[in-house]
């Protein structure tokens, strides 16, 4: 029996749903993902893109002559990417698949510039500290992190909003946790999620870069793309936007 061609799913509403279903890709880089693709031409060490899904910035950052090592939990979607990379870049292309933190190891000081673009929040909380440690590591001096991931003000989970706050007063470690998305997330998106996820506010960030060893560069919230669906928007902090430099 034949096998059904492998197939990056359409652009819908500026996302591009992922195959494992662990949420959407952006269809082109936004601020975040620029700055990184920018600054990996600088940064005379290759790069990692963490759950680079099928590429938006590490086929840029490939095209721009950098060499970049792609991660992805899901070795489909690294299959669809080498699919785009013309075979002047193939020689500048790494993969590294697996599940950030545990199936991720790099050399001290190796690495110019890592990205973890709307990757981090689908990691148990438990995990958060030793990856932003890990990252910290890999990187070498004057190498930068650019993190980018979901807010408790993000549209998709609006109703949990009351239960952040209420967990926030209390002093409830990682408020933002959602341990069943489907509670939260319209069926429509839920289907496209994991089963938990972890919204990370400005302190939040803020705490794991600076206890990571991280100078932090630049901290704020950041919205979705005008294009993206309607239920994704709340009030502009649907994402923390940060970068890390390494002193």
């Amino acid at each position: 029996m034949e096998q059904t061609p492998l197939k990056r799913p359409p652009v819908k509403d500026n996302l591009i749903s992922t195959l494992n279903k662990m949420g959407y890709m952006l269809a082109k880089p936004e601020t975040l993902n620029q700055a990184f693709i920018d600054f990996a031409l600088m940064a005379e060490a290759p790069v990692l893109d963490i759950g680079c899904a099928y590429g938006v910035a590490t086929l840029p950052a490939l095209q721009n002559g950098v060499t970049v090592i792609a991660n992805d939990l899901d070795e489909r979607h690294l299959t669809l990417l080498v699919s785009q990379v013309p075979v002047s870049s193939l020689q500048r292309l790494r993969f590294k698949p697996g599940r950030m933190p545990e199936d991720l190891d790099f050399p001290p000081e190796s690495l110019g510039a890592v990205l973890a673009s709307r990757v981090l929040n689908f990691i148990h909380p438990t995990k958060l500290e030793e990856s932003f440690h890990l990252i910290f590591k890999w990187l070498r001096k004057g190498g930068r992190f650019f993190y980018l991931g979901g807010s408790p003000w993000f549209g998709t989970y609006r109703s949990f909003i009351p239960l952040y706050k209420k967990n926030k007063k209390k002093g409830t470690l990682w408020p933002g946790f959602i341990e069943t998305v489907r509670e939260y997330a319209s069926p429509e998106r839920a289907i496209n999620l994991p089963e938990f996820v972890t919204l990370l506010d400005k302190d939040e960030v803020k705490h794991l870069m600076t206890q990571a060893g991280f100078t932090i560069q630049a901290l704020s919230y950041a919205s979705v793309d005008a294009e993206n669906p309607q239920e994704m928007k709340w009030d502009g902090r649907e994402y923390i936007s940060a970068i890390g430099v390494k002193k």
